[in-house]
């Protein structure tokens, strides 16, 4: 092992999926929980949405981890969607979760991706 090697410190705290997932869906709720589908508002919506969850993020005490929320919101017309996501990351550090909240009217999808910089 080298000296570069030995002086890399690991996170005190670990990107904490199930606490982020649910922070994430309470964030969403309370939000979405009565809004119809309107294509017009949603830029500014998906951008709301992305900043109250990085900011209940900063909240948490994840030192040095760089947050990557994206937000995605559908008429829910009863058709397919699909989404795929890779990355190159370190799996013991780098953490992804995802929150999915669906009302008649929208379906939103949030992934909020937790990147530990070295």
């Amino acid at each position: 092992m080298t000296d570069e090697q030995e002086n890399v410190s690991l996170p005190k705290k670990i990107f904490d999926c199930q606490q982020i997932k649910k922070s994430m869906h309470e964030i969403l709720h309370e939000n979405l929980h009565n809004q119809q589908y309107n294509s017009d508002e949603y830029s500014s919506l998906t951008r709301t949405l992305s900043n109250l969850i990085k900011n209940s993020l900063k909240t948490l005490g994840y030192e040095r981890y760089k947050f990557i929320v994206q937000i995605l919101i559908c008429d829910d017309t009863n058709e397919n969607l699909q989404m795929f996501c890779r990355a190159y990351w370190d799996s013991q550090t780098d953490k992804f979760a995802q929150s999915i909240y669906m009302n008649q009217f929208l379906i939103c999808v949030a992934t909020t991706f937790g990147v530990y910089y070295y």
